[in-house]
C-alpha cells in the first residue's frame, strides 16, 4: 500500500467528516417550527456520528505517519428543515463516494494483514454511511405508502 497516497485518500474522508460535525451540529442550532423538537436531536445525532468517524479517521492517517486535515469540506446551512435533510442526504453520499475511493485504493494493494483492519474499518464507514443516504432518501420520498386494509383484526391468542 502506498501510504502518501491512502493518507490522502483518508483525508478527503477526513475534511468530509468535519464538516458534517459542523453541518450537522449548525442544522441542530437552527432548526425551527414543529419539526425542531425531532429534528434537533436527529441532527446532533448525525454531528456524534460524523465525529466518531473523524475519531478513527484521524487516528488511522497518523498511524500511517500522515497528518490529519483539520480543514472541513464544505458545510452547507439553510434554515428550511426538508433543504437541511437534502444537504444531510449530499453530505452522506458525498462522504459515501470518499470512503469507496480509499477502499478502491486499499483493495489495489496487496492484501497484507495489517491492511485488514483498514479494510474493515472503511467497509463499517461504507455501510453506515449507507444506511444514513436509504433513511435520508425515505424522510424525503415524496411516495406515499399504500395500506392494504383500512382496519387490521387481531386474532385472540388460542382462538
Amino acid at each position: 500500500m502506498d501510504s502518501q497516497r491512502m493518507v490522502e485518500a483518508l483525508n478527503k474522508s477526513l475534511a468530509l467528516e468535519h464538516a458534517g460535525v459542523i453541518q450537522y451540529y449548525q442544522h441542530s442550532f437552527l432548526i425551527q417550527g414543529t419539526e425542531r423538537e425531532y429534528l434537533s436531536d436527529f441532527f446532533r445525532s448525525k454531528g456524534k456520528s460524523s465525529l466518531d468517524h473523524v475519531e478513527r479517521l484521524g487516528k488511522k492517517i497518523a498511524a500511517l505517519g500522515g497528518l490529519p486535515t483539520v480543514e472541513p469540506g464544505t458545510i452547507r446551512q439553510s434554515s428550511d428543515a426538508r433543504e437541511m435533510l437534502r444537504q444531510a442526504l449530499e453530505l452522506e453520499q458525498d462522504a459515501q463516494a470518499a470512503h469507496h475511493a480509499a477502499l478502491k485504493l486499499l483493495v489495489s494493494a496487496s492484501e497484507a494483514a495489517e491492511e485488514a483492519a483498514l479494510r474493515l474499518m472503511l467497509e463499517e464507514m461504507i455501510e453506515a454511511e449507507q444506511q444514513d443516504i436509504d433513511n435520508l432518501r425515505m424522510i424525503l420520498s415524496s411516495k406515499g405508502l399504500t395500506v392494504a386494509a383500512k382496519e387490521v383484526h387481531l386474532k385472540q391468542a388460542g382462538s
